[in-house]
């Protein structure tokens, strides 16, 4: 039984990262026609909305009780509420294939934190493809602000979400004993929901709800609320907590070099967005780089998630 755990886990944090990939062409969609908080308070409002629903029927239930309820509350600060608010804006002031193959090194600042957190070893092989990866993110980085598509402060807000992301992966592996996928998954929506709401009313007082309500009225944006709410949020983190439940969290993280491929090819042939040889070049090494950190980490990690599960 465990055994077909592992294999549908592993198979839920590749489906998790290829729908993560599709949401940056969807963000840039929806932002191209309203403000980063009203996307935001809509696509947890709704995704909240069908967790709730679920719950009602029945499908699924939460139970808190005699939890540590801190433990889940800063997985949710991380991730949504600090990580989107980070994201959202690195899309805006980056190209989507920057901002793609940036967040791509999530899984080499995993694997420093876990060996803190989670007590995971890094080896040499691993110090050597994560260097490689950083290099071509610095190197790709100096081109797109050459060509004036990608600002210094895009760049601090991705690495902003880089950490943020790093951090909940390991703390979602860490509680994963505590809370199911669901229970993580419900909070996460709920602070979400809670933290962009506020935001959106201290920065625009009760012209808010009316900036909602004329969002919701534009086709482009619903049909991208449509799969950042119901793909990218409830599916896409149900399933990505359910991975990292059953498989160790370098393996889960080392599915993420899949979002950069998709942003980047969505980037190009669906956004016309441009993107020269040396561009791809540097994106080949990150994704190289990335890959070889994750390789070298996934048997010894794999190994001692055996012996703790």
């Amino acid at each position: 039984m465990e055994i077909k755990k592992s294999t549908l886990a592993t198979l839920s944090a590749f489906l998790a990262n290829l729908i993560f990939g599709f949401s940056f062409i969807f963000s840039k969609m929806a932002l191209n026609v309203t403000d980063v908080f009203v996307l935001l308070t809509w696509r947890f409002l709704i995704a909240f909305i069908l967790m709730l629903v679920v719950v009602a029927l029945k499908i699924q239930k939460v139970n808190y009780k005699g939890k540590k309820i801190s433990q889940v509350v800063l997985l949710a600060i991380l991730q949504p509420f600090l990580y989107f608010i980070f994201e959202q804006y690195g899309i805006l002031m980056t190209t989507t294939a920057f901002s793609g193959v940036l967040l791509a090194t999530v899984p080499v600042v995993v694997m420093a934190i876990s060996g803190v957190l989670l007590k995971e070893k890094t080896t040499f092989m691993q110090i050597v493809f994560g260097i490689i990866s950083l290099v071509g993110v610095s190197l790709i980085s100096v081109i797109s602000n050459r060509e004036g598509n990608t600002t210094t402060l895009g760049v601090i807000m991705l690495i902003l979400a880089v950490i943020s992301a790093a951090l909940f992966n390991v703390i979602s592996r860490k509680i994963s004993k505590d809370f199911t996928p669901f229970e993580r998954t419900f909070a996460m929506f709920f602070v979400a929901l809670l933290g962009f709401c506020a935001i959106g009313l201290f920065r625009f007082k009760t012209s808010f709800f009316t900036m909602m309500a004329d969002a919701i009225k534009m086709s482009d944006f619903r049909i991208s609320l449509i799969y950042l709410s119901v793909f990218s949020s409830v599916i896409a983190f149900l399933i990505y907590n359910f991975a990292t439940t059953y498989i160790s969290v370098v393996r889960a993280s080392a599915f993420s070099n899949i979002i950069t491929v998709v942003s980047v090819l969505a980037g190009i042939f669906i956004l016309g967005e441009d993107l020269t040889m040396v561009e791809l070049s540097l994106c080949a090494l990150i994704v190289i780089g990335v890959i070889g950190v994750n390789f070298f980490g996934i048997k010894k990690n794999d190994k001692k998630f055996e012996k703790n599960s």
